[in-house]
């Protein structure tokens, strides 16, 4: 069952037990809105009333513990809401002989600009800023006609729960490499989440890594075509990456399932394309830090 102490409670101890750097501040007082946006939702449908008040006084007191007074947010406002209507469109094109890379724009249909959406917008053009200048960098160390740089981008979902934004960069030379990365946003509490924002504790990275590996082991003994590196291949040479980090490239699927990313090489030979894995929801569940947060 949801509680809204609960989680407001985990989040204080979070805080109180280290010294906590400037990123994961932001991180915890993220989570703090999100919370407690649900939780005023939550009031609301079910037409609480009874215990409002005293309800507002500990979330008050909590956020007081929790971050600099003038970081709080107004109790009486919502978070902003993302419409329905999201279109994705070319917001700059970026070229120079071989290299094009697509700036993705993200336009909804609100009447004011969009925080969250702004920020996607900004970074969006910044990665591709700094994506074209490499680019260019490596195309002089390279025979012209035998180096290429593409960057596009598509819409994953779209619905009334998420957003999911996924952005391709792939380089072509003697061989082929691509990148993959996403942004998946919760439109109903306009964030873009992150795998500690999602999970309740670290515990996450130890039983994500687990699944993965049984994934992996499932899928080389039902298709012999498959295959991941192996401690052989660590030994001779191939680099052993963590399988599960809090930097991890995610995405939530249309059954709202989590989806970890792996770029090209990373954990397997360049045939096996970027890895996916879909954790299924007996296992996310309950390492969220909201059990039902998914399935709503």
């Amino acid at each position: 069952m949801y509680s809204a102490q609960k989680e407001l409670d985990v989040l204080k101890k979070v805080y109180g037990e280290q010294e906590i750097p400037e990123n994961i501040k932001n991180e915890i007082f993220t989570r703090y809105s999100l919370e407690e946006h649900l939780l005023v939702r939550k009031l609301r449908r079910k037409k609480q009333i009874k215990g409002f008040l005293v309800t507002i006084a500990l979330l008050a007191v909590t956020t007081s513990s929790l971050l600099f007074s003038d970081q709080a947010r107004s109790f009486a406002e919502d978070l902003p809401i993302i419409g329905p209507a999201v279109r994705l469109l070319l917001g700059e094109q970026l070229s120079d002989k071989g290299i094009t890379i697509d700036v993705p724009q993200v336009m909804t249909s609100e009447s004011e600009e969009n925080e969250t959406i702004s920020g996607l917008n900004k970074k969006y053009f910044r990665e591709g800023k700094v994506e074209f200048e490499k680019a260019k960098m490596e195309y002089q160390d390279i025979e012209k006609g035998h180096f290429q740089v593409t960057g596009d981008y598509r819409k994953v979902l779209d619905d009334t729960r998420f957003l999911v934004i996924e952005r391709n960069l792939t380089k072509t030379a003697a061989d082929s490499y691509t990148e993959k990365r996403y942004d998946t946003i919760d439109k109903q509490n306009s964030v873009v989440l992150s795998l500690p924002l999602l999970f309740k504790d670290d515990q996450y990275i130890s039983t994500l890594t687990k699944e993965v590996k049984r994934q992996m082991s499932e899928q080389v003994n039902e298709n012999p075509e498959k295959y991941y590196w192996t401690n052989k291949d660590f030994q001779e040479g191939v680099e052993e990456i963590p399988l599960v980090t809090k930097d991890t490239p995610f995405y939530i699927n249309k059954n709202h399932e989590l989806v970890l990313v792996y770029d090209q090489f990373a954990i397997a030979p360049g045939y096996m394309g970027n890895p996916e894995f879909v954790i299924p929801k007996a296992i996310t569940n309950k390492l969220l830090a909201t059990s039902d947060y998914l399935d709503r």
